[in-house]
């Protein structure tokens, strides 16, 4: 007989000294952020745009060439950085997708996701969200 309810321990995705070097990293690099006039959403938010757009399904895969939370297509994902991720959005944790969704969002603006911006409350401006992508590929 098993002890255990059966389940699997999540396994750690990066030593702490990575984790601990990102959070640093990301802390120098957070005041650029406000020198170049980044637009950006709260996570609130993205959590918004990703019900409408997936049914808050961060892994979404239908087939139909959208991929993930967000509904970011492989030209979208590999444009604005996502490869370094994972291969897909629905691959990639929601924190990862949310990190390149910022950098759409800079770049093209709400527009990219024309039928769920104005609803979920995504505008040009904003802070910036409180996510860690990290910066290792997730496992297959």
């Amino acid at each position: 007989m098993r002890s255990g309810n059966g389940r699997h321990r999540r396994p750690r995705q990066a030593p702490a000294i990575i984790v601990a070097a990102g959070v640093t990293g990301a802390g120098l690099a957070i005041p650029l952020f406000g020198a170049a006039g980044a637009q950006a959403a709260q996570t609130a938010t993205w959590d918004h745009v990703a019900e409408c757009e997936s049914g808050g399904m961060w892994s979404a895969n239908e087939g139909n060439g959208f991929y993930g939370g967000l509904q970011l297509t492989l030209d979208m994902w590999k444009k604005y950085g996502g490869t370094e991720y994972a291969p897909r959005p629905d691959l990639a944790s929601r924190s990862q997708q949310i990190s390149v969704a910022e950098a759409i969002l800079g770049d093209r603006g709400p527009d990219a996701w024309p039928s769920c911006a104005l609803g979920a409350g995504l505008t040009d401006g904003g802070g910036a969200p409180d996510v860690d992508p990290g910066s290792t590929a997730t496992p297959d």
